[in-house]
């Protein structure tokens, strides 16, 4: 999707004062990965680790895994379209609404393609097809799976692979990655990024864990020099201060709570409980884009609209919690808005 994601800012039509659109944390990079960040600048005079093979041996190091487990990648997308283009001429199954580029990924390397609502995705669940694909926790919805559950559609389906995105597992307090676990089924990948809880989208950070054998038919297909040095350093950085770095889970949910349960408050909303930085709510008479047009055009408030997630209405809008300031800001815009 090149259009019509969160922090689309190339595209508003207004400045934005505030962005509610996108699931990165609103505090910004931190202060420390800044300074190291503009340190680290003159990396671009060289070509970065073609492999990014010591940042590979940090993550490794610090997620108590092998480094030939994991693959560095450029965000999580790239390791969206790498799985597929390894599967590619196959058949993928996508749980839904879900984020568009695992749709993407699988049609640009000739998947053939079903969905299934999460759901409905069980411990019994059965597939014939080679992928399956879920988020968790879930965008737009920020629904959680059970790590049982997912473990138990792993042992249900041997043939398939089954493909999980974590990559908002830091921004909830109940997930539980299935890094944690101590052996990963051979026929799970599960793909991570870096960009949304350590606020750098633009630098295009992220990994994929998988089976060996796995990553090494990755390895054969993925182009060199994919991560750029100032990613790499980036990423390093985040391994080496992981904990200083992390931003307060607990304040991003309280807030986003909070936000919840005001605007499930207003008669025009419906509004589905998430237990991330962000949610989904849903207009009952009027549309998401008539209230992002009027929220960015008045206030200056970007916000997302969500119509066009697979599954999902006219009406339905995501929003990710930000300061509790603007987010009293963005409450008032609201009312405003639905009593005109």
């Amino acid at each position: 999707m090149l259009h019509g994601h969160g922090n689309d800012i190339f595209n508003a039509k207004h400045p934005v004062k505030a962005d509610f659109s996108s699931n990165v944390v609103p505090t910004g990079m931190h202060p420390e990965l800044t300074a190291h960040l503009m340190a680290s600048i003159h990396c671009a005079a060289n070509y970065p680790e073609p492999d990014s093979a010591t940042l590979c041996k940090a993550i490794a190091k610090h997620e108590r895994i092998k480094s030939d487990n994991i693959i560095v990648t450029n965000g999580s997308t790239e390791a969206f379209y790498l799985t597929a283009q390894l599967f590619g001429g196959s058949s993928s199954v996508i749980a839904i609404p879900s984020f568009s580029e695992y749709e993407d990924a699988a049609r640009s390397h000739r998947h053939q393609l079903s969905f299934l609502p999460l759901s409905q995705l069980q411990k019994s669940y059965k597939t014939t097809a080679q992928c399956l694909w879920l988020g968790n926790p879930n965008n737009p919805d920020g629904r959680i799976t059970a790590s049982e559950t997912i473990l138990s559609v792993c042992h249900a389906n041997p043939e398939s692979v089954i493909i999980v995105d974590e990559a908002y597992t830091h921004l909830s307090e109940s997930h539980e990655s299935l890094l944690k676990l101590n052996l990963l089924p051979a026929n799970l990948i599960v793909i991570r990024s870096l960009t949304k809880a350590f606020a750098i989208p633009g630098l295009r950070l992220g990994y994929m864990v998988a089976h060996r054998i796995i990553c090494e038919k990755i390895r054969k297909i993925k182009m060199p020099w994919g991560v750029n040095c100032l990613a790499q350093q980036a990423g390093l950085f985040i391994v080496q201060n992981h904990q200083k770095l992390l931003p307060s889970t607990q304040a991003l949910v309280a807030e986003s709570l909070r936000l919840q349960k005001t605007l499930a408050q207003m008669m025009e909303i419906e509004v589905t409980p998430s237990e991330c930085n962000y949610f989904l709510g849903q207009l009952k008479n009027r549309t998401a884009a008539q209230l992002k047009d009027s929220l960015l055009q008045n206030h200056g408030f970007l916000i997302r609209d969500a119509s066009n997630f697979r599954g999902l209405q006219s009406g339905h809008f995501r929003i990710a919690a930000n300061t509790p300031e603007q987010n009293n800001h963005l409450i008032n815009a609201i009312q405003s808005w639905l009593l005109t």
